[in-house]
């Protein structure tokens, strides 16, 4: 069957006919996976490391105390590495599953029509299961028909044995009345078993179309599960690399400035009265620059207080 027609067997053999449209029950709706716990351990280590940066900035103002905030920022730095491959993990083992999923289900298969299919072939089962009823309602009446003549024939096998009946009803001992009773019995015998082949075999079609309905629903429940499930996961990859991106972008603005002032102390040691950090004051300025463009309240914070850090450094010259 396909479409809006439908099977039905009715006394002179199988014959199409319209089937009204069915309404479809809706699939389970998929609930998507909470995100896992390295997207909010990622926001604290990022707010670790833009402090960190921030309290570098500001260190330079008062050049003692640059050693120790610099191996300060660089344990931060190993933390917020350690946590960016947590991510990186954390996104590869959420997404492997669900392409595994998704890619057993045929880009064409349309749930709706999966449902549509298996609500037809339940109709189809009832409509089998009806004809089978009312063949067997059919063959009760052919055994009460054959009851009735085998009945007959015994009853008038005994009265027309008697002279006197044969003489009053005017017929011959070898009249045709029992054989017609014994051929209605022998009929009704034999349409009755042809009726209970028919109910079996009803019984075989109504079976299987009831599994091809259920194989059609659970299909369809797989259908939506595993595209609902690549979705839920494509929006948890999406945060869990949003978080990601967020962090590097805070790593990558420490780690410059960490390697700056780095640099900056080789060329000057730490305490000389001629302390500078030309170089630190350049990366300084590339990252307010970088920050500027930002919306998040956060990144105005920090590119604020960068930039009142970065001219003290400039008025110290």
């Amino acid at each position: 069957r396909t479409g809006d027609t439908g099977l039905e067997l009715g006394t002179l053999g199988w014959k199409w006919r319209h089937i009204p449209p069915t309404p479809l029950s809706p699939c389970p709706q998929v609930s998507p996976p909470p995100l896992p716990p390295e997207v909010a351990q990622s926001g604290a280590v990022r707010d670790r490391t833009l402090k960190a940066l921030v309290d570098l900035a500001e260190a330079l103002g008062t050049a003692a105390t640059i050693p120790k905030v610099l191996a300060e920022a660089k344990a931060v730095l190993d933390k917020a590495q350690e946590t960016r491959q947590q991510l990186h993990k954390a996104l590869w083992d959420t997404w492997t599953p669900p392409v595994a999923t998704e890619s057993s289900v045929d880009k064409d298969e349309d749930e709706e029509l999966l449902l549509h299919g298996g609500a037809e072939a339940e109709r189809a089962a009832q409509r089998l299961e009806k004809e089978q009823e009312r063949l067997q309602g059919w063959q009760r009446w052919l055994r009460a028909g054959q009851g009735a003549a085998m009945g007959l024939t015994v009853l008038c096998a005994a009265v027309l044995a008697l002279d006197s009946v044969r003489a009053a009803l005017g017929v011959t001992k070898d009249a045709q009345l029992l054989l017609a009773l014994g051929s209605v019995a022998v009929v009704c015998e034999v349409a009755g078993r042809g009726l209970g082949t028919s109910r079996r075999h009803l019984a075989t079609a109504a079976a299987q179309q009831r599994e091809t309905a259920q194989r059609l629903r659970d299909r369809a429940r797989q259908v939506v599960a595993a595209r609902a499930a690549a979705e839920a996961t494509r929006a948890t990859s999406a945060a869990i690399g949003a978080a990601m991106g967020r962090l590097e972008r805070a790593m990558d603005a420490l780690k410059r400035l960490v390697a700056a002032v780095a640099e900056d102390g080789k060329v000057t040691p730490w305490g000389t009265v001629a302390q500078g950090f030309p170089e630190s004051a350049r990366v300084l300025e590339d990252i307010v620059v970088a920050l500027e463009p930002s919306r998040d309240r956060e990144d105005k914070e920090v590119g604020r207080k960068l930039k009142v850090a970065l001219g003290v450094l400039v008025a110290q010259g």
